[in-house]
């Protein structure tokens, strides 16, 4: 799968993602297993390795997971320090995103978003789809929601995931909406009353496995895709590549992004 390169820095509530770029072809898994020192280094990190993997840049790479949690990493000086973030060549392609499609989403993230339980807002036959990871707490994710309001004549569809990252009370919010017999409704009813505080929080004992699971996974993947702030934004390109955004752009600078324009 192809991304397309977007690396770009706007308000968020968190701080700035790491872009992905255009990638290679997956080199063959190293045959060699990890080294002692490796061993320790993880170790004392307190994460185990799921998987190491050649990168055929002179690092190598790891899926490392602690707790439900995973990531993928490079280490340097035989073992002895790792590295964290975005691998580009000196071509300027960018082998973090395959890596992390090949050994954590699996399938493609365009397929993955496709197939998790969102809630769509928009046109019904959308000349545009852009998905929105968004936290119920997120003051950006609120002015990213007015803000697309008038593209949806446009042809704008926006499937928002809802992840817990922000705030305790995140995680019982999301609930409380995808809970709701409407979650369309009660998604816009905690945006028109962000400023009031949005919906009230069910609490842990309220909420059933099943939409705790659709939260957890969503927020999972936001982390797998290296977001680290919100709302994580994912828009494909006329060619087929993925442009991931971390924050909410200015105003001005939506036309650009979804490739649309407002309407009269």
């Amino acid at each position: 799968m192809m991304f397309g390169l977007s690396k770009v820095r706007y308000a968020t509530s968190l701080v700035l993602v790491l872009g992905w770029g255009i990638v290679l072809a997956a080199p063959p898994a190293s045959a060699h297993g990890p080294s002692a020192a490796t061993h320790q280094l993880f170790q004392k990190m307190g994460v185990k390795i799921v998987r190491r993997f050649a990168t055929g840049v002179g690092v190598e790479g790891y899926v490392i997971q602690s707790g439900m949690h995973r990531a993928v990493v490079y280490t340097v000086g035989g073992g002895r320090a790792i590295l964290f973030g975005r691998l580009v060549s000196a071509e300027g392609q960018n082998l973090s995103g395959h890596f992390i499609d090949q050994y954590l989403v699996r399938g493609g993230v365009w397929n993955r978003l496709a197939a998790s339980p969102f809630i769509a807002e928009g046109a019904k036959h959308p000349r545009t789809i852009v998905y929105a990871l968004v936290d119920p707490n997120c003051v950006y994710c609120h002015h990213f929601w007015e803000w697309v309001q008038p593209y949806f004549k446009e042809g704008l569809q926006v499937r928002y995931l809802l992840v817990a990252v922000l705030a305790p009370s995140s995680l019982g919010k999301a609930a409380r909406i995808l809970q709701s017999r409407n979650p369309e409704r009660a998604y816009n009813q905690m945006e028109q009353a962000y400023a009031q505080g949005g919906l009230a929080p069910l609490n842990r004992s309220q909420i059933d496995a099943q939409t705790f699971a659709k939260i957890r996974n969503a927020t999972l993947l936001f982390s797998w895709l290296g977001f680290r702030g919100t709302p994580a934004i994912i828009v494909r390109g006329a060619h087929g590549g993925l442009h991931l955004t971390s924050g909410v752009p200015p105003r001005r600078d939506l036309p650009g992004l979804l490739g649309l324009t407002p309407g009269s």
